[in-house]
């Protein structure tokens, strides 16, 4: 029986993922890196530290301490936040989820970034909210996931994950959970590895007022 839903939150609950990779790219930039918005929405879900080594792998690169110190910093500083919204129709239906299920925010991104987005649009919404830099191991390992199952204290077939991004995907399916994808950002074909794909938001908002029909 379903009992909670566990989101991913850029992407999928706001429309944050040009922004966020526009502040990459600039971040990158000064640090001598030149990258695309695609190189970082193929990275979506990772941690900073995970994000920052895998950018500098792919330039051939090796980063210095200073860097997973400094660079996220940056980063913040070069994000536009007040032109990040949630979806249409994502927090009317949140509130009416929170009515027949628990729900939890599971993300890649830095916890001061996750609380500034609660608290300005999800506030109350969530019982449980895992950020990036919780967990030594973020995704596509399992554990942010198995956190989030921890502290909801219910088993994996109890839950499912709504994803948008191929690594959040692998962490969520190696948890052991369901996960639907919405092609938010990426072509279909690279989020096919979850259970289920639903080509946009329209669609996703209608999977979930769906379960909400179903649990009553």
């Amino acid at each position: 029986m379903l009992k909670a839903i566990i989101f991913d939150v850029d992407g999928v609950l706001v429309d944050s993922m040009f922004f966020q990779a526009e502040a990459w790219v600039k971040t990158f930039q000064e640090a001598g890196i030149t990258i695309s918005r695609e190189d970082i929405y193929e990275l979506e879900g990772s941690n900073d530290k995970r994000l920052i080594k895998s950018i500098f792998e792919n330039s051939e690169k090796e980063p210095e301490p200073w860097h997973f110190e400094q660079l996220p910093e940056q980063k913040r500083n070069a994000l536009e936040f007040d032109r990040i919204k949630p979806f249409e129709g994502i927090l009317d239906c949140l509130k009416e989820l929170k009515k027949h299920f628990k729900l939890a925010m599971v993300s890649g991104s830095n916890r001061k970034v996750v609380e500034k987005i609660v608290d300005k649009f999800f506030s109350n919404c969530f019982e449980v909210i895992i950020a990036g830099g919780d967990l030594e191991r973020g995704k596509p390992e399992p554990d942010p996931y198995l956190k989030a199952l921890e502290k909801l204290d219910l088993t994996k077939n109890e839950c499912i994950v709504i994803e948008n991004a191929p690594l959040g995907i692998t962490a969520a399916k190696r948890a052991g959970l369901y996960c639907v994808a919405v092609a938010s950002m990426l072509e279909p074909e690279k989020v096919k590895h979850a259970d289920l794909v639903l080509e946009d938001h329209v669609i996703l908002l209608d999977y979930l007022k769906n379960l909400i029909l179903k649990s009553s």
